[in-house]
């Protein structure tokens, strides 16, 4: 018999938002040797709606060099030098994108970060999320994201403070509420 997973409720949810939208960069992984897991993974589906794209040598090479240019890819650069060497020598990557149908549990959530651990697992170097700002260790994101084995919004969203020019105010904003529908 199959053992349920435990579901990712959205205890305060009201509907009327956007729909969520996942993006995510897996450098290092092929969908060839991804094996996922219903038990290990706690992930029951891949999403409706949410594609799965291999890059590599044979398929657009370029689509790599996108993502490691740029702001945030200097940030890794100089915050995490030996990350940024290990995505700097990959030569395929699996791009993880789409827009969520059904988001009144967080259980597509719960799929989604599943699948990615089962990328890392599959040759994968680094997540990439552009919509937090982050680049993620296979072992930091195993620990941060996969095994507490909840959603943890805190972990994937950034709140970010601007000076307003010529006032004294600030200007607060998030990045990645859009995984959420926000």
């Amino acid at each position: 018999m199959a053992r349920n997973l435990e579901d990712w409720e959205r205890k305060h949810y009201s509907g009327g938002g956007e729909s969520p939208f996942l993006f995510y960069v897996v450098f290092g992984s092929d969908t060839s040797e991804l094996s996922l897991s219903r038990s290990k993974h706690r992930c029951d589906s891949i999403l409706e709606g949410v594609d799965i794209s291999s890059y590599g040598p044979g398929t657009h090479p370029e689509v790599l060099d996108e993502f490691r240019q740029g702001y945030l890819w200097d940030e890794l650069r100089k915050e995490d030098p030996h990350l940024a060497e290990q995505v700097e020598a990959q030569t395929k990557c699996v791009i993880v994108q789409g827009v969520v149908a059904d988001d009144t549990s967080l259980n597509y959530f719960r799929n989604t970060i599943g699948l990615l651990t089962g990328l890392l697992e599959a040759g994968g170097a680094a997540v990439y999320d552009p919509q937090s700002f982050k680049w993620w260790a296979p072992e930091k994101w195993r620990a941060t994201v996969f095994e507490p084995a909840s959603a943890l919004p805190r972990e994937h969203v950034v709140i970010l403070v601007s000076d307003e020019e010529k006032s004294y105010t600030k200007w607060v904003h998030t990045r990645g509420m859009r995984k959420f529908g926000r």
